[in-house]
């Protein structure tokens, strides 16, 4: 069960990336992580209706530790799908996502198996197969970059949020999607950005902010019912959400060892979860 969690939590994350790279391609990405953040905070309190969620301190306080990262996460990623390629940034961000919460468990005294070991090796075979491309020419290292940073923000972010309670149930995304918002907003105001997408892309923005919290939600409901780092790393399975949706709908064109790559890279977090 805290698996399904986890592949839920990659469907939401999934879409939500796809909205937020259409939305950061025309306008900019703080603007659209604000936007989609503004609707997340009413999500998570919806849902903490639905599910038994308790007001618990320690772990609405993990859920903020984990919004100062998460939102700064959010935008370094929409940028890079905005500049770069779905294959360059999200099988990197994805790879972190995994990793961290995984080096996590290993800290706290969970084995690292011989299957689990095999399984960071192939991701990372798939994410570097996943980059190459003639075309993309200079945008392949900033693309990286900016994955790079997204994924070490989104793996300390899910880490942290991985320890809380199951009975605190999901205020600790209440916590999470209000202090990145917050620490965002005031990010936005300081550089003279707007908090919120214009008409034409609000509708898509708002839709990026459901898709995302209620994937966050999945994650730490998993995450608080069973091991976080497999969690975490069937949550991480998102890239293949995006790369569709992007392909079906945006007429993007991915070369035939890019879609390799990113299989190889998402068979690779497949064995992690296995193991």
């Amino acid at each position: 069960m805290p698996i399904l969690y986890g592949v839920l939590a990659s469907v939401g994350i999934g879409i939500s990336d796809y909205f937020g790279r259409y939305c950061s391609r025309r306008d900019n990405p703080t603007t659209t992580v604000l936007t989609a953040l503004m609707v997340g905070v009413f999500t998570a309190l919806v849902l903490t209706m639905v599910v038994p969620s308790e007001r618990i301190v320690g772990d609405i306080g993990l859920g903020a530790i984990s919004g100062m990262t998460v939102g700064f996460a959010l935008m370094l990623m929409y940028w890079g799908l905005a500049v770069s390629s779905t294959a360059v940034v999200s099988p990197v961000v994805a790879f972190f996502v995994a990793a961290i919460p995984l080096a996590w468990d290993i800290v706290v005294g969970v084995a690292l198996s011989a299957r689990v070991a095999a399984g960071v090796a192939v991701a990372i075979v798939g994410i570097v197969v996943s980059t190459i491309s003639s075309e993309l020419q200079g945008r392949v290292l900033v693309g990286l970059t900016l994955a790079a940073g997204s994924g070490l923000l989104f793996g300390v972010a899910m880490a942290v949020a991985g320890e809380t309670s199951i009975e605190s149930g999901l205020w600790p995304a209440v916590a999470q999607r209000s202090t990145a918002w917050v620490t965002l907003a005031i990010y936005a105001s300081v550089r003279g950005l707007s908090p919120l997408l214009g008409r034409r892309l609000l509708r898509l923005g708002l839709l990026s902010g459901l898709a995302g919290t209620t994937g966050m939600a999945m994650f730490i409901l998993g995450s608080q019912r069973g091991s976080l780092g497999p969690v975490a790393v069937a949550s991480s399975m998102f890239p293949a959400v995006t790369a569709v949706l992007a392909v079906i709908f945006d007429d993007d064109k991915l070369r035939w060892w890019q879609w390799v790559g990113i299989v190889v890279a998402l068979a690779g977090v497949a064995l992690i979860a296995a193991g």
